[in-house]
């Protein structure tokens, strides 16, 4: 995790389950032995933020580190166990909607987030039709903020629109081979006015 709060520890590492009083007693006996630090980020609640110690410099190295590629996530991704640190950390409201009854599902069935350069750019509801070969994307649904101007909520980053939907194009084809799909049909894209510049992407990537 790098660096976490307690409410991250306490989402993240559910197994074995801990009383509160033994959970936090297990973290200060860590910091007082060195073997935990607490941190204070800026721009931070007061809430303390704890890295193990041997992590440290390597928590500084990443901070001048720039995130490269693009892939989709699993709903079980570790990235993803704990939802709140994931809306904290990068402004990305994700649930997963198997257990949502059809009419009341706002992205899909089972919905697949786009990691792009280290942010969440969106999500991926795609169906495999294993007798026609077919990937069908049937919605690909892009934050708000990236749709507009594509200036990220965590470090104002501007992506581009180009790269990204470029990269994305390549993810669904990896995506298709994985699942042993020979073609990707674009359903729906959110918004729109994104769709036939993703479509021609991943009909380019087949191109020979």
């Amino acid at each position: 995790m790098g660096a976490a709060t307690e409410a991250d520890l306490r989402g993240y590492l559910t197994f074995p389950r801990f009383a509160p009083g033994a959970r936090r007693a297990a973290l200060r006996a860590m910091i007082d032995a060195g073997e935990v630090t607490e941190l204070a980020l800026e721009g931070s609640s007061a809430e303390p933020w704890f890295a193990l110690t041997r992590d440290r410099s390597a928590l500084s190295r990443a901070a001048h580190m720039v995130p490269h590629g693009t892939t989709l996530l699993a709903p079980f991704d570790s990235l993803l166990w704990y939802r709140e640190r994931v809306t904290r950390l990068f402004g990305f409201d994700y649930r997963i909607e198997v257990y949502t009854p059809g009419p009341k599902r706002v992205h899909g069935y089972y919905t697949l987030p786009i990691l792009h350069h280290g942010h969440l750019i969106g999500r991926v509801d795609a169906k495999t039709h294993r007798a026609a070969r077919e990937l069908e994307v049937r919605h690909v649904h892009f934050e708000p903020w990236f749709a507009g101007r594509g200036s990220s909520p965590i470090g104002g980053k501007c992506l581009d629109h180009d790269e990204a939907l470029a990269e994305v194009a390549e993810a669904l084809g990896s995506l298709a081979t994985f699942v042993g799909a020979d073609t990707i049909v674009v359903r729906r894209v959110t918004p729109d006015r994104l769709r036939a510049a993703l479509t021609a992407c991943c009909r380019a990537r087949r191109s020979p």
